[in-house]
């Protein structure tokens, strides 16, 4: 199978934990409830969404795709903070300069398309050193690769301010400053820590702000269906992963995630940890995803459903 469908056909998975996909009218989508929540802040851009949800913390969200990537905006007194960039089909550096005037910083929770398509917005971008990441960084993403983005079904087409994508790719970037586990990124009066988390991908990386009790988990862990199935995935690495996160919980006030909806309970590290155990042992035995309405290009993956989150995981992984 063709390496780009694949890429595309899990990706939708991950978007919804109500498993919306291409297909769906995306321009009469209801918001999730959560939202109505949020304090929200107007913006002159209407593909992007945007809310305060913290100390001086604003999710960008981006509900017009079925992709519903959630960016990070985090400030501080001399700098700012963007933690991913979205998916590049509008440009999220003009939505940041109308929340700061601050210098911004970039670093992504993993370099996958929808995740680094603003990058090349930015000239400050910290990076972890893998072939991962360097390979995305050189080429960015085709538009061969990334095309099912902006289908009919998959896009509200009339929220952007060019209607043609036609030519829609993720632009390659420079990396400014490679980084490491424990790296910590002054901001001025708010310090923020690299959290390494490979699993997801090589590169995963979550963001910890000490201080408030936040963490920024990435795709490492949302409400929804978690992708573990591409070829960069590792489930060992994973489970490694979500063992370290949830020893970070006694200090967390709050978990800000990647996709659907931004703010969830710390508690969840725990749900997580033991979910991905309880699949190790066999304790959960998960379902043939090719089995399953939405799934059948996933002949090689089983899907494992728990309370607010579910694991689409290729066989060879388990």
């Amino acid at each position: 199978m063709d390496k780009s469908f694949v890429l595309f056909a899990v990706t939708f998975i991950i978007s919804s934990s109500s498993f919306s996909q291409p297909g769906d009218n995306w321009c009469s989508q209801q918001p999730r409830a959560q939202f109505s929540t949020l304090k929200q802040v107007n913006t002159s851009r209407p593909w992007f969404k945007v809310y305060n949800v913290g100390y001086n913390v604003y999710a960008i969200s981006e509900p017009y795709n079925y992709q519903e990537v959630i960016s990070y905006l985090i400030l501080g007194k001399d700098f700012a903070l963007l933690f991913d960039t979205g998916m590049g089909l509008d440009s999220i550096s003009l939505t940041v300069k109308e929340l700061t005037s601050l210098p911004v910083i970039v670093i992504n929770s993993h370099t996958h398309y929808d995740h680094t398509g603003g990058n090349a917005e930015f000239s400050n971008i910290l990076a972890l050193n893998t072939p991962f990441t360097l390979h995305n960084a050189e080429y960015g993403w085709q538009h061969s690769t990334v095309k099912n983005e902006v289908t009919p079904g998959a896009i509200c087409v009339d929220k952007l301010p060019n209607k043609d994508t036609t030519g829609y790719r993720i632009k390659p970037f420079i990396i400014h400053r490679f980084i490491k586990d424990g790296y910590i990124i002054n901001l001025g009066g708010r310090r923020l820590e690299v959290v390494t988390t490979p699993g997801h991908t090589p590169d995963a990386l979550a963001l910890l702000d000490k201080t408030n009790g936040y963490l920024f988990t990435g795709d490492t862990f949302y409400e929804g269906p978690i992708w573990l199935f591409d070829d960069g995935t590792n489930l060992h690495d994973y489970e490694r992963s979500v063992t370290k996160l949830a020893l970070l919980e006694p200090g967390l006030k709050m978990l800000y995630t990647a996709h659907n909806t931004p703010v969830a309970k710390p508690s969840q590290l725990t749900a997580l940890k033991t979910a991905v155990a309880q699949i190790k042992s066999g304790q959960a035995k998960g379902m043939e995803a090719s089995n399953l309405p939405g799934y059948s290009f996933a002949a090689n993956a089983r899907l494992f459903k728990f309370n607010t989150f579910s694991f689409l995981i290729r066989k060879d992984q388990l």
